[in-house]
């Protein structure tokens, strides 16, 4: 049995690569989540048992010998019912389970893997008696029909009209079939990627599984755990950070090897990009800040190199004033600002700054799927020296973190800026989606004044504070005995 890795972006990527390497009788073997995103792998049906349908469909087709004295109707339509009954049956059954990673154990999970790989079989037969089906038909269909005056010429003179001649539909249903196969066989399609991403979840929930057994072995893994989800965290990292932890017996020492472990596995680009000069794009949702993290890093990129070195651009005309703020920036540092009133004159305004070592570009801010964003992306992807940046607010909703990064996606991102971390109660929920997304994180800001609220990112300092933050949500109003505080941080 040959096997086959693919790795892809995401799962409807990876089943497509898999569908046009393979074809549809691909198995899939496994499937992870790898830094690169997600990899199968994958093999071809057993050749025994294709054989073994192919011989059933052979003897399905064998032609019976004719006894009547009016033939057959030379197009008999067979129903595919029973062919597909099976894969829709399947479908309905997978549709009604419900997974969860609490109340199963390692065990049951295993075994709800198990049998979905015996379900992905079970279809990949239905779908060979389905084309093997199609197969008879079509042979019957191209062959003509028996001449039974050969071997009876006093019958074939006076034989009965054929039931083609008789119902001419019939040729029309016949051709149908083709069209219903294409159907069915798109059905049996979906059905496989629900399967392979139903394996994904699966191996997904077993991961955090396996976190929370450690947590049920050990107290003190319990209680890191619980200050991993009181800070926002998804399971998924808690259970990841959990399994790295070499400190199980004393909590101190098992809390900071869980801080140090989040902190290694932020990407975070350690260094000040914008300092050495370039073309840089600030995008993101209205009101995340990205005028003012602007000029923050205009102001201190003047103080370093002088205000002859910053230019800024604007491309923002759909808001009124919207120029007001970043004029009023650029006035106090003396550095030229340029609007831009059709995107198509981008480039052209890049070129005359073109003498400035560093220039800024600030964008409008547009809802996730206005028209007007994807308008805007296009600008800036025609300009390959613009390097894009994503300005997220630490105060939003995970949902809506996810959801700009997805939008914002196909401006070829760079990196991204967390914003208005003095303005969020946790950092846990912000962190996890950057973490999941591996984009870079480059800069972090915490308030309002330029230049001096903001900061590169370092891994260990978001993790400090995340914690900090956690410490001043348990930290009682009214005086607590010592013993009710220590329980509390438990």
């Amino acid at each position: 049995m040959q096997v086959k890795r693919f790795v892809a972006a995401d799962m409807r990527r990876a089943l497509e690569l898999v569908r046009q390497e393979l074809g549809p009788d691909a198995i899939i073997l496994s499937s992870s989540r790898t830094k690169d995103g997600v990899e199968l792998l994958t093999t071809l049906a057993a050749d025994s048992e294709l054989a073994q349908l192919q011989q059933a469909a052979q003897v399905r087709s064998l032609p019976t010998p004719a006894v009547q004295t009016a033939p057959e109707p030379a197009h008999r339509p067979t129903s595919f019912a029973p062919a597909f009954a099976e894969a829709s049956a399947l479908s309905r059954a997978m549709d009604a389970e419900n997974y969860s990673a609490s109340g199963k154990s390692e065990q049951e999970l295993a075994d709800e893997m198990e049998r979905a790989r015996e379900r992905m079989l079970a279809s990949r037969r239905a779908e060979a008696s389905a084309k093997s089906l199609l197969r008879e038909q079509q042979e019957r269909i191209s062959q003509p029909a028996p001449r039974i005056q050969e071997d009876m010429p006093v019958r074939a003179a006076t034989r009965a009209p054929s039931a083609a001649e008789r119902y001419p539909l019939v040729d029309t249903q016949e051709e149908n079939y083709p069209v219903r196969a294409a159907a069915e066989s798109q059905q049996l399609s979906d059905l496989q990627a629900e399967l392979a991403d139903m394996r994904f979840m699966l191996e997904q929930q077993l991961q955090a599984l396996t976190g929370q057994q450690g947590m049920a072995s050990s107290p003190v893994l319990a209680s890191v755990g619980r200050r991993l989800e009181r800070m926002g965290f998804t399971s998924n990292i808690i259970a990841n950070v959990l399994t790295r932890c070499k400190r199980q017996d004393v909590l101190p020492e098992a809390w900071a090897d869980a801080q140090a472990n989040l902190a290694r596995q932020l990407p975070v680009a350690g260094r000040d990009v914008v300092d050495q000069g370039g073309i840089y794009a600030f995008v993101g949702p209205t009101g995340v800040g990205k005028t003012t993290t602007i000029g923050k890093l205009a102001a201190r990129f003047v103080l370093r190199h002088g205000a002859d070195s910053v230019a800024l651009i604007t491309t923002d005309t759909y808001r009124i004033a919207a120029h007001d703020q970043l004029r009023s920036m650029a006035r106090i540092m003396r550095v030229p600002v340029r609007v831009v009133e059709d995107k198509q004159e981008l480039g052209q305004v890049i070129d005359s700054l073109k003498n400035y070592k560093l220039i800024l570009i600030d964008t409008a801010g547009f809802r996730h799927g206005d028209p007007h964003l994807t308008a805007q992306l296009q600008s800036l992807a025609k300009q390959p020296e613009i390097k894009t940046l994503l300005v997220l607010s630490s105060n939003s909703q995970q949902q809506m973190l996810k959801a700009s990064i997805h939008a914002y996606g196909a401006a070829g991102l760079k990196g991204c800026i967390l914003t208005k971390l003095d303005e969020t109660a946790s950092l846990g929920e912000a962190l996890s989606v950057i973490q999941q997304s591996k984009l870079p994180l480059v800069y972090t800001t915490d308030g309002q004044d330029i230049p001096k609220h903001i900061e590169v990112a370092r891994g260990h300092q978001l993790v400090t504070r995340a914690a900090g933050l956690l410490k001043s949500q348990m930290r009682p109003s009214t005086p607590v005995s010592s013993q009710q505080r220590t329980r509390a941080l438990v």
